[in-house]
């Protein structure tokens, strides 16, 4: 642009210099001819010398255009270089990434072949360590079987050697099984005496079998010990005839989820630890050296013909039918089919009839009379028990369960007229659960039974009905039952065990005339024999009677084992138990008496492996 201007003012130099006013004379012409010449000269040189000022200027600034030229192409090379380096750049960045990809990909699948190996050489391992294992466990079943093969059925021995001291603080005369519904009261004798024993009775011999008919699971099972009593073994609670079979069952588990079992065994209304079946693992069975179990506990163990439905994985319904027998307070009018009074686990007939008199003699002459009892009853159909049970891995086990049972007798109310069949219907409904408190640890345990006519179900088995004297009518017994505590394992050798039961027998009477009352649990009932231990210390114009019928029986225990030596060869195990039971009678005539006992139990057992 600079030199653009200078140009323009070159131009205009040269026009000024070329041009002459008109009109001028010649003389003036001349004069300032040589006047203008002159100046002109001057100016020329002037004007030569801006010029070439200007030219000088302007090769400078085109000197200097050059090297900005220059400058702007060298940039220009550079910015080029600068473009072409960063495509370089790029192309190998990209080319750089596609190698990453290709090697992170190829490395990927190495990894991945490289897991894949490893992952088939664990399931190689693993299989050839369960087929070792298996192959190991095969020889050592071989070596020591854990059961025999016979005909396509695996039968397997089990039981255990027992050998059981106790010491009671007030004799029973019962052996290991306290009678808890005839443990002295008042003055009786044996209040006056304590009682020790050794005995092996509890030790047992089990047989069981199983077989796989398709998808169908076959079982037998057979188990017995050595309390087998006799004239006075009786069906009540369980069969205690010799030699005595505690339980001998069939079952058939279909695919479906269908079960029935048949034959004796714990009855339905045992409490279960899992399910409703009648296996001893799925059930709850005090572990106790008390053979008569605990006040509280409802069982029976009894034929019966069970089916059960899975109905899902947690839940089972289950019927049985089992067979019957009826505990009866009759009367003197009651002829036929009167059942034994319910002497508990084995019968002991001085529970139901047998008294003691003394002969004024010095020393006195002490007989005992038993009134002979029948020892079966006149039943009308099965008792019909039925059980829900749901089980949770966490929650534990739960039930609730119903009874039905169906009473008949015969009665003959005078000579001269005939008898009647009479029929009374009893019913009671119960709940138990087996929570964990500490998985493997600590378990709480509950279960009772509330209900009419359903006393043989609970383990001191008082009455189930009465006959009344009026109109002979089968008036039933109103009872309650309860057991509940803790099982604890605190190592994998030892358990100890606290727990608390009750039986409560409420009054089921009727008036006999304005001021008497009969059935169970009578006021006007006499007691007054129970203050004194022998006839000859009552005063004269007293009873010597004491009836003495239960209110309420409780009991607190405490027990626990300890294994000191297991191994294939089986276990030997320790263990310990204290008892507490309180009898309380209803009040009558005389008061109401009471007794209580202690018993102190230790056993070494032995356990097949």
């Amino acid at each position: 642009m600079r030199n653009f201007q200078l140009a323009l003012a070159l131009v205009a130099l040269s026009g000024m210099c070329m041009a002459t006013p008109d009109g001028e004379p010649a003389a003036k012409k001349s004069a300032k001819h040589t006047a203008v010449k002159a100046t002109k000269a001057v100016k020329k040189d002037e004007t030569a010398e801006k010029l070439r000022q200007l030219q000088e200027a302007l090769q400078q600034q085109q000197s200097t255009l050059q090297q900005v030229q220059q400058q702007l192409q060298q940039t220009q090379q550079q910015l080029q270089q600068t473009q072409q380096q960063l495509t370089q750049t790029q192309q190998t960045a990209q080319q750089a990434d596609a190698k990453a990809a290709t090697v992170e990909t190829n490395t990927t699948v190495q990894v991945q072949k490289v897991q894949a190996d490893l992952t088939d050489v664990k399931t190689a391992l693993n299989t050839t360590t369960q087929t070792i294992q298996k192959d190991e466990k095969r020889v050592g079943e071989l070596e020591h079987p854990n059961s025999i093969a016979y005909k396509g059925i695996r039968i397997t021995p089990g039981g255990f050697l027992e050998t059981t001291a106790y010491y009671r603080t007030h004799a029973t005369l019962s052996d290991q099984a306290t009678p808890f519904n005839g443990i002295p009261i008042g003055a009786a004798t044996n209040t006056n005496l304590t009682e020790f024993g050794i005995t092996a009775r509890d030790s047992r011999i089990i047989l069981r079998g199983d077989a796989d008919a398709g998808t169908t699971k076959l079982t037998g099972y057979f188990e017995m010990d050595f309390f087998g009593t006799s004239p006075t073994a009786n069906p009540n609670q369980t069969t205690s005839f010799t030699p005595r079979m505690r339980q001998g069952w069939g079952r058939a588990k279909f695919a479906n989820g269908w079960t029935i079992t048949a034959g004796q065994m714990w009855n339905l209304i045992t409490l279960n630890r899992k399910g409703t079946d009648a296996d001893n693992a799925n059930l709850w069975i005090p572990n106790i050296m008390e053979a008569q179990y605990s006040v509280g506990y409802d069982w029976g163990r009894f034929a019966e013909i069970r089916v059960s439905k899975q109905l899902n994985k947690n839940t089972s319904l289950a019927f049985g039918l089992a067979n019957p027998s009826a505990l009866q307070l009759g009367t003197t009018s009651a002829v036929a089919g009167v059942a034994s009074n319910g002497a508990g686990l084995y019968g002991n007939s001085l529970v139901s009839g047998c008294t003691a008199t003394a002969s004024s003699a010095t020393p006195p002459v002490i007989t005992v009379t038993c009134t002979n009892t029948p020892l079966y009853s006149t039943n009308l159909a099965p008792d019909v028990v039925g059980k829900l049970s749901v089980d949770d891995p966490k929650l534990g086990h739960y039930e609730i369960k119903g009874l039905v049972r169906f009473f008949r007798e015969r009665t003959l109310p005078t000579a001269s007229v005939g008898g009647n069949n009479n029929t009374s219907y009893g019913a009671g409904i119960g709940a138990g659960a087996v929570i964990p408190v500490v998985p493997k640890k600590v378990d709480f345990v509950a279960q009772g039974m509330y209900g009419t006519g359903i006393s043989r179900y609970e383990d001191s088995g008082q009455y189930d009905y009465v006959v009344r004297s009026t109109d002979h009518n089968l008036q039933n017994v109103k009872s309650f039952s309860l057991l509940a505590g803790i099982e604890t394992h605190p190592n994998p050798k030892s358990e100890l065990d606290m727990f608390f039961g009750d039986e409560y027998y409420y009054r089921s009477v009727y008036a006999t005339s304005a001021t008497a009352f009969g059935g169970y649990g009578s006021p006007t009932a006499v007691n007054t024999g129970c203050y004194y231990e022998v006839t000859a210390q009552i005063p004269a114009g007293t009873s010597t009677t004491c009836t003495g019928q239960n209110r309420n029986l409780w009991n607190a225990k405490f027990y626990g084992y300890y294994d000191l030596y297991k191994s294939a060869y089986g276990t030997l195990r320790y263990g310990a138990e204290y008892d507490y039971v309180y009898r309380g009678t209803w009040s009558g005539v005389g008061g109401a008496p009471h007794g209580s006992d202690n018993t102190i139990f230790t056993t070494m057992r032995y356990i097949f492996p």
